[in-house]
């Protein structure tokens, strides 16, 4: 008999609400202790979870138990040494994919937001029972759902009944999604895998499949097959009408995506299309890179507090660099459409002086405060180690190819990480993956290496891109220009602002300032109102057209900065260099790397 089983019934879609039911069998007369985890791995933050438990209650068949809170997230049982029950409610309304959400459309949870640990069970085995709607709720009478759980009884995993985890932990990796569910199946290496939406959206499952399917088979032979244990893989997408996220898990990811990022059989590959490819190629890489391949810190997850690490900049870096160069190496999307979206990685790095003041190993350290809590200021206070990691890989990746003549490369290394660390499940150090990056580099790079990884200087591209056959160039930046590639060839130098704004019902607001810009300089700050240069209003339309008609560069800038109205002088000034374009010089040397 499992001495613990979970009960997750729908509730409530109105008000937004799961019904949560635990049942225990004692193994002792000792206290019992629950908990609920405060933060989800993958992402790198305290969320507290337990602020969304409602209507918490504990019973056994004589009456109510004794239950006391212990922590903000944690309560001790006190019972009678006979099976007893504790249920509850979780407020879902959180359309992400790290909390639980709810409404008349569809639903999802995650286990870590809404299902307590028994800590003194958390090791052992337990049952999932997932409850049909009642038939009183009619809205919800097609919904089925969908779940990377193991079926007790051989069921399908959009079936309701009991499934089952070896552990708590193990338990927290498999997410719930609910709905009237679209499917699409495919295999890889005779393995099922699925694409699974809920909501609304106007596009054709299996166009997705048809590309997404190579992605997959990519990421496979990269690690030399599919991990032992997998047995299906689900991906798991709620469809809205602007979103956008991923997460990763044992068998599943759990996705968000734009009605309109799901195409129709005719439809060519556009931009929201690619930018949700990669994101499924993304997480399913993370199948192998951090859900088994992992830092020895995260052996085994504590999700009672903050894990720290040096290493993100691998996990999601070197995931980061893959996610997109899979797209070009299956021949998904061209060659120049994947040098202008790694151009855009270079441009983020570039954009500000986050990368002269934090390492891509500080920024991994620090992932819990300064990266997963910015605010405007982070462009330059903070390097991203997805983006610097990528650019790192991007590097390694170009030297191993060089120094080989295609007979290596980054993938090679990733192998290599795999059979060493991650099929046995040993885990990472810092030290390890530094040990790894030489043994194919050579300790010739050894210096190299040591400042992209803890030096605070800008990423030298020019020298390692010319022998792949690109051309690296930099151009300033206005402030509406967005684009890169060859679009930006002919651009001409112009004013700079050097401030993000947004249109807040005809008002410039400001949302973000670069340092040393000369909107700063003019003591213009975030959340300001901007009025006026020279007297000339100030629109989101005729921003760039002010600033470059001012007929002198000393001018007058008038904003509000929430009731006064200020007067500062403001010297306009070109942006620096930072728009990266990578511009094909030499077609057969780029094939050596890109060709799929």
């Amino acid at each position: 008999m499992t001495a613990v089983h979970y009960h997750i019934a729908i509730e409530d879609p109105n008000q937004h609400l799961f019904a949560i039911k635990i049942d225990i069998t004692p193994q002792n007369s000792d206290d019992i202790k629950i908990s609920l985890p405060n933060w989800i791995p993958g992402s790198y933050m305290i969320r507290d979870f337990a602020k969304h438990i409602l209507d918490f209650d504990v019973s056994d068949a004589h009456g109510k138990l004794t239950h006391l809170a212990d922590s903000k997230s944690g309560y001790v049982i006190k019972h009678n040494n006979q099976p007893f029950s504790i249920s509850y409610h979780v407020y879902a309304f959180d359309l992400s994919v790290r909390k639980a959400y709810l409404d008349q459309e569809f639903g999802f949870i995650n286990p870590a937001s809404s299902l307590f640990q028994i800590d003194q069970m958390a090791d052992q085995p337990c049952l999932v029972t997932l409850l049909p709607p009642p038939i009183e709720l009619t809205l919800c009478k097609d919904w089925l759902p969908a779940t990377g759980l193991t079926s007790t009884s051989n069921k399908s995993p959009f079936s309701y009944g009991d499934f089952s985890a070896d552990s708590y932990l193990l338990l927290t990796d498999y997410p719930i999604m609910y709905g009237d569910l679209d499917i699409a199946e495919f295999a890889i290496d005779n393995v099922p895998h699925y694409l699974v939406t809920v909501g609304r959206h106007f596009g054709e499952l299996n166009r997705v499949v048809k590309d997404l399917k190579p992605l997959c088979e990519y990421h496979a032979e990269t690690f030399g097959g599919l991990p032992k244990d997998l047995d299906q893989y689900l991906f798991m997408t709620m469809v809205t009408d602007t979103g956008f996220g991923g997460l990763e898990h044992l068998n599943s990811t759990a996705l968000v995506c734009s009605r309109f990022d799901i195409p129709n059989a005719e439809q060519p590959i556009n931009e929201d299309y690619t930018t949700f490819l990669s994101l499924c190629s993304h997480e399913y890489l993370h199948t192998w890179n951090v859900k088994r391949l992992k830092p020895k810190e995260f052996t085994p997850y504590k999700l009672n507090q903050e894990v720290y690490t040096e290493q993100l900049w691998f996990y999601e870096g070197m995931t980061s660099y893959f996610d997109d160069l899979s797209l070009v190496q299956t021949g998904t999307i061209p060659q120049q459409q994947y040098l202008d979206l790694l151009a855009k990685t270079f441009t983020r790095i570039e954009k500000g002086l986050g990368q002269l003041r934090q390492s891509v190993t500080e920024s991994s350290y620090h992932t819990w405060t300064k990266f997963y809590q910015q605010d405007h200021t982070a462009p330059d206070q903070i390097v991203s180690y997805y983006q610097k990691g990528a650019a790192i890989a991007c590097l390694v990746d170009l030297v191993l190819i060089q120094q080989s003549q295609g007979k290596q490369s980054l993938r090679t290394l990733m192998l290599e990480a795999w059979q060493l660390f991650g099929k046995n499940g040993i885990g990472t150090t810092q030290h390890d993956l530094e040990h790894l990056f030489l043994t194919f580099l050579g300790e010739q790079h050894k210096d190299w290496l040591t400042e992209l990884l803890y030096g605070k200087s800008k990423v030298e591209l020019a020298p390692l891109f010319l022998r792949a056959g690109i051309e690296v160039n930099k151009f300033t930046q206005t402030d509406t220009t967005q684009t890169h590639g060859n679009a930006i060839t002919e651009h001409k130098v112009q004013n700079w602002l050097g401030a993000v704004t947004s249109d807040k019902s005809g008002n410039l607001v400001v949302k973000q300032l670069f340092a040393n810009s000369p909107a700063e300089k003019a003591g213009v700050a975030v959340g300001d109102e901007l009025l006026a240069i020279d007297n000339i209003r100030l629109t989101a339309k005729n921003l760039q057209v002010v600033i470059n008609s001012v007929a002198t560069p000393t001018s007058t800038i008038h904003y509000f900065r929430k009731d006064q109205l200020l007067s500062r002088e403001l010297q306009l000034e070109s942006s620096p260099a930072f728009l990266v374009q990578l511009k094909v010089k030499d077609q057969a040397k780029l094939d050596l790397w890109l060709k799929p």
